[in-house]
């Protein structure tokens, strides 16, 4: 049933342009025999945070613990099963159709892997005006030669790159080109997700520095996901940590980094290397033995605790609820 409608009206400044409230995702696994029911994963469970405008969340976690998963849903590109999404204040979660079309205006998505996200059959005129056409508001592509050459200035390539196919250009050239198609909407919020870990790293910096100076000159509200911590410090306003399909801190990016609270994301920063080599000799590296949770079968309680040196029975049995312990700090942890 679609809801009421779905295209956003205005918010002011202290208002979220984007909350997420309980939000819990499944999926239906393979059958473990012919004549079996399909399983269910639970890929997602009791979600929870705000992005207000202008703001950039950074989300980070291992492989498989559900970071795409947010990014994703709240796009309503996959079915939740439990909880809300609301833009600007208005709920998204059951959108459809017509409405869901219209919202996708104003919530956009920058792909992770440069190569397999532009079509190599289409020039880049034809790429970054396709939104443009299937939105209506243009009639083709050269009616909107003017507008693209003015994204292609914007994200920094050059002008002459409209009758240009992807294989003409290198890696990060490439992810320009997608950050300009997800910019020819004027969207108000982007998912990034992971835009910049199948670049080079001399090539990193480059992309990141153009996502923070189009948020600076268009006021957008960034989902960045990304496993790279230091690169995550360097474009975030706000750091999530994902663990095992649950949100388990959530800080201001400085308090995050100076301060984590969590066993967890202690864990995580102390991977992150230090280009010191003496000070990276001098650091203590927190290794953390015990078995990783199985995506299909969570344990009980608090999917951490059979790694935690601080766990004690309630931590097996019981969820820890992601409480505030400072004005910008929660986290989800029984002894901290």
């Amino acid at each position: 049933m679609t809801t009421a409608p779905a295209t956003p009206g205005l918010a002011t400044a202290a208002d979220p342009i984007l909350s997420v409230r309980g939000l819990s995702v499944e999926y239906e696994a393979s059958r473990p025999g012919f004549w079996s029911k399909p399983t269910r994963v639970q890929a997602l469970r009791d979600i929870s945070f705000d992005i207000r405008p202008g703001e950039t969340l950074g989300l980070v976690g291992e492989s498989g613990s559900g970071k795409t998963t947010i990014g994703r849903a709240v796009l309503r590109r996959i079915d939740t099963s439990d909880g809300r999404i609301l833009f600007k204040g208005q709920d998204i979660t059951n959108v459809r159709g017509e409405a869901l079309r219209k919202l996708r205006r104003h919530m956009q998505l920058v792909f992770q892997d440069p190569y397999a996200s532009l079509n190599p059959r289409m020039r880049v005129l034809d790429i970054v005006a396709e939104p443009l056409i299937v939105h209506g508001i243009v009639r083709s592509a050269e009616e909107a030669r003017d507008q693209i050459g003015e994204l292609l200035r914007l994200t920094g390539l050059p002008r002459d790159a409209h009758d240009r196919f992807p294989h003409a250009f290198s890696g990060g050239q490439r992810q320009r080109i997608g950050i300009a198609r997800a910019l020819a909407l004027k969207p108000e919020f982007i998912v990034a997700d992971e835009p910049v870990s199948a670049l080079d790293v001399s090539v990193r910096a480059q992309v990141v520095n153009l996502l923070q100076d189009l948020q600076k000159e268009l006021g957008l509200a960034y989902l960045f996901i990304a496993h790279d911590l230091s690169v995550v410090r360097h474009i975030s306003h706000r750091v999530a940590i994902l663990h095992s399909g649950r949100l388990v801190e959530i800080a201001d990016r400085d308090t995050l980094y100076e301060n984590p609270l969590h066993p967890y994301t202690e864990a995580l920063l102390s991977a992150v290397p230090v280009p010191h080599p003496r000070t990276q000799r001098a650091r203590k590296r927190l290794i953390y033995k015990g078995d990783i949770p199985d995506v299909a079968h969570w344990p009980t309680g608090c999917h951490f605790h059979a790694r935690c040196p601080h766990a004690t029975e309630r931590c097996s049995l019981q969820v820890p609820p992601l409480v505030r312990k400072a004005p910008d700090h929660q986290v989800a942890c029984w002894h901290r």
